[in-house]
């Protein structure tokens, strides 16, 4: 299993934050358009993809109760940037959970269903992983985190 240290943890959430509150954390009023032109559909192939914060992989958690943990405390972040500095043990005990997943790690997808909190709105991706270290396994993640098969982002460009 590939779990991310508490340490490398801080600093890589600081920049997964940054860029999930900017991109992936639309209002309510947005929902429409939202930051995913479109989502992936079950039974999709796709693939792990964390480029886009300029990291070497993705982010996964184990079950959906984690994932979606660390979706209230970023929309809770976005409202106040103190909560960020305020909940470094919180963000602590999130990282314990936190996967981490190679870039380009194939996955099929199992589920995809909506979130929303305090009038944010994601889209939660339920994959089974097809390689690497956790081959087999069944994760959580968000559209942003995932690429098709051709390695189109689902974020807006």
């Amino acid at each position: 299993m590939v779990r991310m240290n508490v340490s490398r943890l801080s600093a890589t959430f600081c920049l997964v934050l940054a860029v999930y509150v900017v991109l992936a954390v639309p209002r309510a009023s947005n929902a429409a358009t939202g930051p995913y032109p479109r989502l992936p559909a079950q039974g999709a192939t796709v693939r792990f993809d964390g480029s886009i914060g300029d990291e070497k992989f993705a982010w996964a958690f184990y079950n959906e109760y984690w994932l979606q943990t660390y979706l209230r405390f970023t929309i809770e972040a976005a409202r106040n940037p103190s909560v960020y500095a305020k909940s470094q043990a919180a963000l602590g005990e999130i990282g314990h959970h936190v996967l981490t997943l190679p870039n380009g790690t194939p996955g099929r997808v199992e589920e995809v269903k909506n979130f929303s909190y305090g009038g944010r709105q994601d889209v939660q991706v339920r994959v089974m992983v097809q390689g690497g270290d956790l081959r087999g396994g069944e994760v959580w993640t968000t559209a942003g985190e995932l690429v098709d098969s051709a390695g189109k982002s689902y974020l807006k460009p």
